[in-house]
């Protein structure tokens, strides 16, 4: 690997995978930060799963390890590729438990309006 390769900051992209919440998107970027990359170069957003690094090609695998760690999963974004396979409104079990959300809550309201105009 050349100096060039190792000094080139390259904006870098990851999907991430088990994170839930903000804390555990905190927790991978300090672990990223741990591998002795600034806390501004790491970035990442429970909201759409991705870590975003600003570091040199050469950081990579160091950067990856400490990432591992934390026990959640990842892999490389290629290009402009931001499409999530199996994102969640298009998994079968994540639109049922809407549907059974959702159902029960309409006929509640219905109850509710049929009573309201009962009791006037």
């Amino acid at each position: 690997m050349t100096d060039n390769q190792l000094s080139e900051a390259l904006l870098i992209r990851y999907r991430v995978w088990g994170m839930d919440c903000a804390m555990d998107a905190a927790q991978i970027e300090r672990a990223a930060q741990t591998a002795g990359i600034a806390p501004n170069a790491v970035k990442v957003s429970a909201a759409t799963h991705i870590m975003t690094l600003n570091v040199p090609e050469g950081r990579l695998p160091e950067i990856e390890k400490a990432v591992a760690v934390t026990g959640y999963g990842f892999d490389r974004i290629e290009g402009d590729d931001d499409a999530r396979p199996g994102a969640a409104h298009q998994d079968p079990a994540y639109r049922r438990a809407l549907w059974i959300v959702v159902l029960p809550n309409v006929g509640y309201g219905v109850i509710e309006m049929v009573g309201g105009f009962l009791a006037e």
